[in-house]
């Protein structure tokens, strides 16, 4: 196993943990750590490939992907990781200046999980320079040097949400629609998925006023309005599981009975399905994007074929099944 200081990159000390992006546009802080640790199905020799991670913020989702990334980083030789993140799941010019500084430093591939489309001019810099560029978790269509996408397929994840509140509702219920990111493509097609499997059955569809950035605290102030302007609402349903989770307790406190639903397989979220404040969400798994991002970067780097998208997976999650994801996988 190799490993070697943490560096200091663009506007900041960088951090040694990950769930997103974890630095403010003046001062961007990630973690640097690296290893290469000789392994049978290793490269065994020649330089390292340098492969920076970079995560949006500090949450538990993030996290796990820097677990799985050092994991593999410490079974596979050849490969050098370093690891970012900023403080905010919207902080643009951190994750910015992250992938600028990354150019200069000299990593030959990164692996980024993009805040929205306000990045995709600095990651087609760093495409246009020969670095690859592989995408995790969330894919964006303007985005057109992109080496490959390791991700959840949400167009299929948004149908399994839709199915599954198709199974639930009935006629004449209505459920509240929370938005992540609008022009993010993942978060949008989980909520066109329940959007088409709703179509017909006569369950009324309302769409929160504004995006709850799938942060708790906009995820709260959406639901508090949903509430108060539909106050029959059945069901919420949240394109993220920290506003799924924050709209149950809204719920809560205002007394009322609503089923909820997120997105995202958060352990917090398979806790709250446990109690009964949530009914289900669709686990992703973090890890998997980390671990197959970072094999498809190497790849790349080294001239092998690598697949455009790789679909990490999902499941639905209930009280059946809740009990399995208390960690990310």
């Amino acid at each position: 196993m190799r490993s070697h200081p943490a560096l200091v990159l663009g506007l900041g000390a960088l951090v040694a943990t990950a769930t997103a992006c974890g630095s403010a546009s003046s001062s961007s802080s990630g973690s640097s750590t690296s290893s290469s640790a000789g392994s049978a199905a290793g490269q065994g020799s020649g330089a390292p490939v340098k492969v920076a991670l970079l995560t949006k913020f500090p949450v538990a989702f993030y996290t796990a992907m820097q677990d799985a990334a050092k994991a593999y980083d410490a079974a596979t030789d050849g490969v050098e990781v370093t690891y970012f993140s900023c403080k905010t799941p919207t902080d643009v010019a951190c994750q910015t200046a992250q992938i600028e500084d990354g150019v200069a430093k000299g990593f030959q591939a990164m692996v980024i999980t993009p805040m929205g489309p306000e990045v995709v001019p600095a990651m087609q810099a760093a495409a246009a320079k020969g670095v690859k560029v592989v995408l995790a978790d969330n894919d964006l269509d303007a985005f057109t040097q992109k080496t490959a996408v390791a991700a959840t397929d949400n167009v299929k994840g948004g149908k399994a949400a839709g199915a599954y509140l198709k199974s639930v509702l009935k006629s004449g219920d209505t459920i509240g629609l929370m938005e992540g990111v609008r022009g993010v493509p993942a978060l949008d097609a989980r909520i066109q998925g329940v959007r088409d499997a709703l179509a017909g059955t006569g369950v009324k569809i309302v769409m929160g006023g504004a995006e709850s950035k799938c942060d708790a605290a906009q995820g709260a102030t959406v639901a508090e309005d949903l509430l108060t302007k539909n106050p029959d609402l059945t069901a919420v349903y949240s394109a993220c599981d920290d506003p799924a989770i924050a709209a149950a307790k809204v719920a809560k406190d205002q007394g009322k009975t609503v089923l909820v639903m997120g997105y995202d397989g958060l352990p917090d979220a398979a806790k709250a399905i446990q109690s009964g404040a949530m009914k289900a969400t669709i686990a992703q798994f973090p890890g998997k994007m980390a671990k197959l991002g970072i094999e498809a970067a190497m790849n790349a780097v080294k001239g092998q074929p690598v697949t455009a998208f790789i679909d990490t997976g999902t499941e639905l999650v209930t009280a059946v099944n809740a009990a399995n994801f208390l960690q990310f996988q």
